[in-house]
This record gives C-alpha cells, sequence and structure tokens, in this order.
C-alpha cells in the first residue's frame, strides 16, 4: 500500500466492483478511456478479478499492476492508478470518479505511484501517454513532475519521468 495526505492506494477487492462499474458509466471515462466502459456489473467483476489475480505480480513491465485509490477520510473507493508496458517502457494510467475532478486527487495518485515505481521496482522511467486535447490529463502530468517530450503519432502526448 501506499498512502499520500488523502488517498491510500491499495489493492483492488471483490467488493470494488459497483464503484469501478458505476465509474466506467462517467462520460469522462468513456471519452478518454472506452476500453474501461463495462457492459454490467459482471463484466466489470471479470476485469477487477483479473486485475486483482495481475497485481500480485507487481512487475508492470510484465503484466498490467493496477491500485484502488481509496479516499482516507471516507474510505470511499474513488478511482485508480496502474502501470503497465508501453512502448518499449511503462506507462501510467489513472482515473478519478468526476465529481472529484479538480481537487489534485489524480496528481496525488500519479505522483505516489510514480514515485513508487522509480524507487521500489528501479524502473529509468515511466511514460504518461494521453489524447492531446484531454487538457486536463495533460495537467496532471505535468503536475505529477512529467516531461512533454512530443506527439507521436499526432493527437497523442507523450510525457516522461525519471527518477532522477
Amino acid at each position: 500500500m501506499i498512502t499520500t495526505a488523502r488517498l491510500l492506494l491499495r489493492p483492488l477487492v471483490p467488493g470494488d466492483v459497483p464503484a469501478i462499474y458505476t465509474m466506467s458509466l462517467e462520460p469522462a471515462l468513456g471519452k478518454w478511456i472506452p476500453d474501461q466502459v463495462y457492459r454490467d456489473e459482471e463484466h466489470a467483476e471479470e476485469v477487477v478479478l483479473m486485475l486483482i489475480e495481475m497485481a500480485t505480480h507487481r512487475d508492470p513491465r510484465d503484466k498490467p499492476f493496477v491500485l484502488g485509490l481509496e479516499e482516507r477520510e471516507t474510505g470511499a473507493l474513488i478511482g485508480h492508478v496502474g502501470l503497465s508496458k508501453a512502448r518499449g517502457s511503462v506507462e501510467i494510467g489513472y482515473a478519478i470518479a468526476e465529481r472529484l475532478h479538480g481537487r489534485g486527487l489524480a496528481t496525488e495518485a500519479v505522483t505516489a505511484m510514480t514515485d513508487w515505481a522509480l524507487r521500489e521496482l528501479g524502473l529509468p522511467e515511466v511514460l504518461g501517454i494521453v489524447a492531446t486535447a484531454n487538457v486536463s490529463s495533460c495537467r496532471v502530468l505535468e503536475k505529477a513532475g512529467y516531461v512533454y517530450t512530443g506527439d507521436k503519432p499526432a493527437g497523442i502526448a507523450v510525457y516522461r519521468r525519471t527518477a532522477a
């Protein structure tokens, strides 16, 4: 587990399925991360159980490693953050419930997960790959210390953060 001032980054559990499913129906998730929109709660459960199993491995160079974002004050699951293989490196992905956008929670989660991955896993870098039109997500990466490296391909912004 990774803790921040307001969040607990923790392994997903089967009880998270309803929150994950509900979040998957929010318009922003459908727009920016359509592969995380689930057709029903059973579909969400399949994915969550698979992520739980993969998280025991803890090496995103082999399998995705996803943690739930629990709000420390309420104990509610409010999103997720994860690492997975991308472009010969490791990419960070994240989502926060829409009702909590604009409060810095995504930046807090991305910063904590990136710090952990660089320190504990010894990764040389972590990438952030987002649609250039997703200005909020670009700002999250910038606030978390990622440096813009360009559009590859057009419309996709690539950011990078290293240990040093």
